[in-house]
């Protein structure tokens, strides 16, 4: 019975790259990779949502699969079925923040912002919430993703630090939101 209930999060976690690698395919017979986030546009507001569909690359999407995928099991370990209004509320207010402190004239697209907000919420927790479980997975994530961290600066033009700042730091706040109750 303690099984079931990780399967079938888990299901629904690989329904979601599919649903990405499916989405990215479609992209090259069908212009969807404009529908990013564009900053401070109102034609842009939509990107929050469909963004982290959206991917350059087949090496942009297996890296931000991989990473969903590990960090989504660590999610669903600590958060069972919270963890999916957990990554709605990363999409909204990391896409949002996107949407505000973006590069004008940029399109951003990917899951890593839904990556890194994952990450903020994972490296946090134990912090707020203070129990055992928390604190190791909190300690384990960081060991293995803390380079993930320089991400979130302005270092690199062709990478959406913006999206990965603001998932960043939408997890963090959930963390805290979550942890305190």
């Amino acid at each position: 019975m303690e099984k079931e209930k990780y399967i079938k999060p888990i299901k629904d976690l690989l329904y979601v790259i599919a649903f990405l690698w499916i989405a990215h395919i479609l992209s090259y017979f069908f212009p969807i990779n404009q529908f990013g986030i564009v900053p401070r546009e109102s034609t842009g507001l939509i990107g929050i949502l469909f963004a982290p569909a959206l991917h350059n690359d087949f090496s942009h999407l297996a890296a931000n699969s991989v990473s969903l995928f590990i960090l989504g099991l660590f999610l669903i370990t600590l958060e069972h079925k919270r963890s999916f209004w957990i990554i709605a509320a990363i999409i909204i207010l990391g896409g949002l923040g996107t949407w505000i402190i973006g590069r004008p004239g940029t399109v951003h697209i990917g899951a890593s912002g839904v990556i890194y907000g994952i990450l903020g919420y994972l490296i946090t927790r134990g912090l707020f919430k203070r129990d055992f479980k928390s604190i190791i997975i909190s300690f384990v994530v960081f060991f293995f993703y803390c380079g993930m961290i320089f991400g979130v600066l302005p270092a690199d033009s062709s990478l959406s630090w913006e999206s990965h700042l603001c998932g960043f730091l939408s997890g963090i706040l959930l963390a805290a939101s979550y942890g305190r109750k």
